[in-house]
């Protein structure tokens, strides 16, 4: 008798889950250029100092051994982790609103956003729960070069597709 009622259960929580799941996927789609980069944080968390011209260039010019000091710690790495999906949701917005977007693109700047994601997440627990910093630090450096990397590629992205929105993209990062 409780098997059929954990089933019934289990399977309108499925049902909950995919419909909330929709609703919020169609408002994203709706929002507008405002809506988004309202979300974006601030770069005021040192990403100029550890990358000279982060817009336009990969790489990053500190060390894992300093990364820790010049992106401010653990605010810097949770600015990264907040701007990863606004900039997907950004770079969707181009790619919709641009001519001739590559797929290849975008992927790759979704998979950069869940490896910063992932990086940010892995230094802030090693920073936590270790005895020393230099795991934390390494995780640190690789989210912050994936990040200049992302920035640089969506820069790419609204120069070349949506040019009408790369002004608007500028004032925005």
């Amino acid at each position: 008798m409780s098997l059929p009622l954990i089933q019934a259960a289990s399977v309108a929580l499925i049902l909950v889950y995919i419909v909330r799941w929709r609703i919020n996927a169609a408002r994203k789609r709706r929002q507008t250029w405002e809506e988004m980069v309202g979300k974006l944080r601030a770069n005021d968390w040192g990403l100029d100092e550890v990358s000279e011209r982060y817009l336009y260039r990969e790489g990053i010019t500190a060390t894992p051994s300093n990364i820790w000091q010049k992106i401010d710690g653990a605010r810097g790495l949770w600015s990264m982790y907040k701007n990863a999906p606004v900039l997907i949701q950004i770079a969707d917005y181009a790619a919709e609103h641009g001519e001739n977007v590559s797929l290849e693109l975008t992927e790759s700047l979704r998979s950069d956003a869940f490896q910063i994601r992932i990086c940010v997440l892995m230094s802030l627990a090693k920073y936590a729960f270790a005895k020393t910093s230099v795991g934390a630090s390494v995780d640190a450096h690789r989210a912050t070069a994936l990040y200049t990397g992302m920035l640089s590629r969506m820069t790419q992205l609204f120069q070349e597709h949506s040019a009408l929105l790369f002004p608007r993209y500028l004032d925005a990062m």
